[in-house]
Order: C-alpha cells, then sequence, then structure tokens
C-alpha cells in the first residue's frame, strides 16, 4: 500500500467505524446480522472534494455530514432493490463445463412478499437445466435506470427450485404477471414455475462508500422502502423543475457548494443526490428533516425543506 493510501485509510477510520455501527442496527429484529460494510479510501487528488486527505474546512465538515447521514439499513436496501426489480442476471453452474464454472443469464424475476425471487423458466433454457442439476446460483439486481459501477445493485446468492405444490404455483404467477403484465408465454406448456427459496447472504453495493452484505435471515427480516415505488416521477419533477432548489438545499443542509445538483434516488429517509463540484461529480446523501412515509409525507417535508434552504439562502437565516 502507498504512503498516501495509508493515510486515506487511517483518515477513513472513524467514518468507517460510524458507518460499520449505524448499518450494524437490524432494521426489524435485533438477531439480524451484517456480513459487511467495506467503504474504501479511493486513491484520489488530495484537493478533491471525495479526497479523505482534502482538509479544506468545508469538505471536512461534509464528510462529518455525510458519515452520520441517516440512510436505509443494507437489509432493507437489499429488499427495496430486490422489489423493484424486473430483470437480473442469474449465474448458474454450466453444465457444458461440467457444472465446475459459472454461467450468467438475463431472466425476468419478480419478488413475493417475502422478498423471494420468484422465475417462469423454460425447458429449453441452459439456466433451467443447470438449476435442476444443482440449484445453487446467484442472482444479481441493478437499480432502476443502471448505467454502471456508481449505481446500486444487489447479489442474493441462494438455492432455486422448481415449485411443486399447484396452489403455490399459482401464487408464483400472479406475483410474476403483477410485474410482467405481458407475460402471456409464461402459460406455455414448457414453462415452469421456480423460486429462490433459500437465501444464504445478501451482497449491496450502493455507490461510493456504500457497500456490505448481510446473511440470509437479516435479509428477509428487512423491507421494501414504501417511498422507492414512486420516486421517479418526484426526482424527475424536481430536476425538470427545482434544480435550483435541489442546489439551495446540499449548501444549507448538507453544507456543500455545488455548482449543480439532481436527485437520483428517493427513500422514506432521504435523497441520493448527484452533484457536480469544481468539474468534480460524485453523489451525497441528503436527509429528510423527517422521515417520509408516503406520497403526501414526501411532498410536504420537500416543500418546507426547500422553502428552509431559500429562505437561508436569501440570507434570511433558519
Amino acid at each position: 500500500m502507498s504512503a498516501a493510501s495509508l493515510a486515506s485509510a487511517r483518515a477513513l477510520a472513524p467514518g468507517l467505524a460510524r458507518l460499520r455501527a449505524a448499518a450494524s442496527r437490524p432494521s426489524r429484529a435485533s438477531s439480524a446480522r451484517l456480513l459487511c460494510a467495506t467503504p474504501r479510501a479511493h486513491d484520489v487528488g488530495e484537493d478533491s472534494a471525495i479526497s479523505e486527505m482534502n482538509v479544506d474546512p468545508e469538505i471536512e465538515a461534509f464528510r462529518e455530514h455525510q458519515a452520520g447521514a441517516a440512510k436505509l439499513s443494507f437489509a432493507d436496501e437489499c429488499r427495496t432493490l430486490v422489489d423493484l426489480g424486473r430483470y437480473a442476471v442469474i449465474s448458474t453452474f454450466g453444465r457444458e463445463h461440467g457444472g465446475a464454472y459459472p454461467s450468467g443469464s438475463i431472466v425476468g424475476f419478480a419478488a413475493d412478499d417475502r422478498g423471494r425471487p420468484i422465475f417462469a423458466m423454460s425447458s429449453m433454457s441452459g439456466h433451467t437445466g443447470d438449476l435442476a442439476a444443482n440449484g445453487n446460483c446467484s442472482l444479481t439486481v441493478t437499480a432502476p435506470g443502471f448505467t454502471g459501477a456508481a449505481d446500486a445493485r444487489v447479489t442474493l446468492t441462494g438455492t432455486v427450485t422448481k415449485i411443486a405444490d399447484p396452489v403455490d404455483a399459482k401464487g408464483a404467477r400472479e406475483a410474476y404477471l403483477a410485474k410482467h403484465p405481458d407475460a402471456f408465454w409464461v402459460d406455455f406448456g414448457d414453462f415452469t414455475w421456480h423460486r429462490m427459496d433459500a437465501v444464504v447472504g445478501a451482497r449491496l453495493v450502493g455507490g461510493f462508500a456504500r457497500a456490505g452484505g448481510v446473511d440470509g435471515d437479516a435479509y428477509f427480516e428487512g423491507s421494501p422502502d414504501p417511498v422507492a415505488a414512486f420516486a421517479t416521477p418526484i426526482a424527475s419533477h424536481m430536476n425538470a423543475d427545482h434544480r435550483d432548489s435541489i442546489v439551495a438545499m446540499t449548501k444549507h443542509y448538507v453544507g456543500l457548494t455545488v455548482e449543480d445538483a439532481g436527485i437520483v434516488g428517493l427513500d422514506a429517509l432521504g435523497m441520493n443526490l448527484q452533484v457536480t463540484r469544481g468539474g468534480e461529480t460524485f453523489k451525497i446523501r441528503l436527509p429528510f428533516e423527517t422521515p417520509a412515509r408516503d406520497r403526501k409525507a414526501v411532498k410536504d417535508v420537500m416543500v418546507a425543506m426547500t422553502k428552509t434552504a431559500a429562505k437561508a439562502a436569501a440570507g434570511g437565516g433558519e
């Protein structure tokens, strides 16, 4: 490790400890277990806004704010991504290589109310035969609008099996068609219903300095965020018509001066923003003043925060 990387890692240690402590709090039951939380010290220039070696007072205050910013637990964020997902990459042990190497396929899926992914699989698909030989696999689900490594994704590791019970299969069909209403082909004779009943772990990468994992029990104890399902139209409206208000809220609540800011994610606890500062574009967290669990509450808290930030920008204080 270089001297710069070592110094960066040491500087990150206090914030990492806080992040681990916050992430380890279970979303529901006290038995939820966090497997890992591993933000890394990236090798960036010392004057970068995301550098742990930047000693600019505004940047130091920004790092302190972000370390304590309210965000979903790892379990809840994993459950939310899976609940929102429609397509994913399933990695099975490919029979064409003796079952010794993973083989990836794009599959449609829907999550049931417990967070178990459901699949309609054709006997003609290679992954269906792979799973019949060895049901152990992984499923990688990306966030809506995923474009690259800075966007959120979760990988579930577990076992997929065919649903044998007709009543259970009927429920799986209903759940799948609710997510894929045009999937008429699920009733073709070569399709059968499968589900990932056993999840041994979920690994989340939520963007810069947001990575971790939970075991299967913690995953099932988590719950989908109630706001995420209607976040896109809210974000689109704010980004199109109120971008200056997002910049003002970033300055007032986060303490960071930016040239541009847009909402890239929204949940009951706050917003994920993509901001531009000094030619750099990166993501930050802007928590709500109070949690919001429905559309009206989200509107109310965002209007209130917008007004407060605008008043502060005009020199009127809080």
